[in-house]
């Protein structure tokens, strides 16, 4: 596939650069959809030098708003330009020792915001740009960018990857402070990729539509964790990755790209519609996404969360407040300081006690010691008055044995 108009996400860095830049080599028209309009131009400016005739603009879209997402979409038809393939590449991943959530304009917990229902939103919203192009035997494509980490069945056995918890509807949006980690975040949000793909690939039959969706490999060198914290950051790429790149667990970015552009353009992969690639291999994906009633809940929650036509709205419920989470802290210190208080207090009685009941031996040894002084001294005393009678008695036998020899 030569000559289309081509939209990628998150197209300034990493993965996203790396098709852009190859989708560009093809004579495609490459529309860069990025939130940094700098980062985005000097990308641009990268692809140019090495292809002056590269055809790529770069056009602004934040997928954690709605608003944003919406705005793109108005943007690009204004441009008056048709759609052959959408390219859903753009995705953060927090690290799996981030506990505190980050949220988006909507208050949708960042991950699932950014990497499920912006595309989610934005897919919906060019369905008939790409339909129209699909029509009377045209090629139009979607293409979604997901992960092994989907599937906990395929991770078991890697310690990284053992918190990680089976789809639960009634906390998979992740409103639940007290159930949340970075990864389990990610692996939702890209299992969630993968049951829309299976889901929209069936009202799209007959459109000449297609929409697939590929796991690239382990690519570590991309800016998927730059929302991680600094520590845990360098320790998921120097330590981790390096761990990875050494036991060749991983694939280097053109490698992945590769697999992303070949669904997005090449001939052998037209027909297909509602599969999941690795390496650009159809494999089975997880079983928890094979299941139709869970397609079919998870599509009708998503419009209803982005307020789409057609679908029951659902209200998002709004984060803690900074003002309620300083008073929970205060509160918590307050209690950690009455417990504390009252710990002190017992361990002072305790002491107290303990000091009381050592006085009380002290005492006990001191009037026992009294008592056997006593009794030595009574001893003595018996053995002296023992002594006098036996003197007494002597002196008794004497006098008498006198007192015979005088008579």
């Amino acid at each position: 596939m030569t000559g289309k108009v081509i939209i990628v996400t998150g197209a300034n860095s990493g993965l996203g650069y790396e098709v852009a830049r190859y989708l560009c080599e093809g004579g495609n028209d490459v529309i860069m959809a990025c939130r940094n309009e700098e980062k985005a131009n000097k990308a641009i400016e990268k692809i140019k030098r090495t292809n002056p005739n590269a055809l790529a603009t770069y056009m602004q879209l934040d997928l954690a708003s709605l608003e944003s997402v919406r705005k793109f979409v108005d943007d690009f038809h204004e441009t008056g330009k048709k759609l052959h393939v959408l390219v859903n590449n753009a995705g953060i991943m927090f690290n799996p020792k981030d506990i505190k959530k980050q949220y988006t304009s909507d208050n949708f917990e960042m991950t699932m915001g950014t990497n499920y229902l912006g595309p989610f939103l934005l897919t919906n919203l060019l369905l008939d740009d790409l339909k129209t192009t699909g029509a009377d035997g045209g090629d139009s494509r979607i293409v979604m960018v997901t992960s092994g980490v989907h599937d906990p069945e395929a991770s078991k056995g890697k310690r990284i990857y053992r918190d990680l918890q089976p789809i639960d509807f009634d906390n998979f949006f992740l409103f639940d402070d007290d159930k949340y980690n970075g990864l389990q975040a990610y692996k939702n949000s890209k299992a969630a990729m993968v049951m829309f793909t299976y889901e929209l690939a069936k009202k799209l039959e007959d459109t000449g539509v297609k929409i697939n969706t590929v796991c690239p490999g382990n690519v570590p060198s991309t800016d998927l964790i730059r929302n991680s914290s600094g520590a845990r950051k360098f320790v998921a790429r120097v330590v981790y990755h390096g761990f990875l790149r050494f036991t060749k667990m991983t694939r280097t970015i053109a490698q992945g790209a590769a697999a992303i552009s070949a669904l997005a353009t090449d001939e052998k992969f037209k027909e297909f519609n509602g599969k999941f690639f690795k390496e650009g291999v159809e494999v089975k994906s997880s079983e928890e996404t094979l299941d139709e009633e869970k397609q079919k809940k998870l599509w009708e929650m998503s419009g209803g969360y982005c307020h789409m036509e057609g679908f029951e709205p659902i209200e998002v419920p709004p984060p803690p407040k900074e003002e309620e989470k300083v008073e929970e802290e205060e509160k918590k210190e307050e209690e950690a300081a009455a417990e504390g208080e009252e710990k002190a207090a017992e361990d002072g009685e305790k002491k107290e006690e303990e000091k009381k009941e050592d006085e009380e031996k002290k005492e006990e040894v001191v009037e026992e010691k009294k008592e056997e002084e006593t009794k030595v001294v009574e001893e003595e005393k018996k053995v002296e008055e023992k002594e006098e009678v036996k003197e007494e008695k002597e002196e008794t036998v004497v006098e008498k044995t006198e007192e015979e020899k005088k008579e």
